[in-house]
């Protein structure tokens, strides 16, 4: 278990009354590489609305820091190994859904609707210069959201629940697999399915797969979300 937390020590800065000031944040970093971990922490680390910076490597130990420490904002990586990225962020949505949860991807795109869908009020790219990375998860912490410019799709209106019916049925995954994932019944999946299909106005799951690709719905690599079949 990797836990860390940087708090602000020495002189404190007095806030400047041309800003616009926000309560002192507590900010979690879930984040398994730990080059990656300890830069954002660092960049953070700098900005005066942050009180401190904690720092976990797998979805359990997150856990364990919010029920512990109450993060006000979480990132959450792509990367942490198979489906813990998504599905710590649907347990925060679920447990504690006033935190607010930041998606950091790393190559390829994340469709703002894909990541509103996880329950997420951003999805940053790590490759974002430092400043912008800060810039961005201030706004969060001012009530805002924060996503790439282009990729939500405005002309197909899916519910949360659907948007994530259509991630595992695109990836191959059958409604039995389905509904064991999302924990819900098979005969919920079978509804949602086809609402899925009434509204992307296709007839089976290859025809779905291919109109969310067209619409940006399912632009996130599948390898970050973990639902690459073999």
């Amino acid at each position: 278990m990797t836990v860390m937390e940087l708090r602000k020590t020495g002189a404190v800065r007095r806030p400047d009354p041309d800003e616009d000031s926000i309560p002192l944040q507590r900010v979690l970093v879930v984040e398994e590489h730990k080059l990656v971990a300890a830069g954002l922490r660092a960049i953070l680390a700098e900005a005066p609305w942050v009180g401190s910076c904690l720092v976990a490597d797998t979805a359990e130990d997150a856990m364990q820091v919010v029920r512990r420490h109450h993060p006000q904002i979480v990132l959450v990586s792509t990367t942490l190994g198979g489906w813990a990225g998504p599905d710590l962020c649907r347990t925060l949505r679920e447990q504690v859904p006033h935190i607010k949860v930041v998606l950091m991807f790393g190559d390829g795109r994340v469709p703002a609707a894909l990541a509103a869908s996880l329950g997420t009020v951003a999805a940053l790219s790590k490759l974002l210069a430092p400043g912008a990375i800060v810039m961005a998860i201030k706004h969060v912490a001012e009530g805002g959201r924060v996503f790439p410019k282009g990729q939500a799709a405005h002309h197909v209106k899916l519910s949360s629940r659907e948007m994530e019916v259509l991630v595992h049925l695109s990836s191959g995954m059958s409604n039995p697999e389905t509904a064991a994932r999302l924990k819900l019944s098979r005969h919920t999946i079978k509804q949602h399915t086809s609402a899925v299909y009434r509204k992307l106005g296709v007839r089976n799951r290859a025809e779905a797969a291919s109109r969310a690709q067209e619409l940006g719905l399912i632009g996130w690599q599948t390898r970050e979300l973990g639902l690459a079949h073999a």
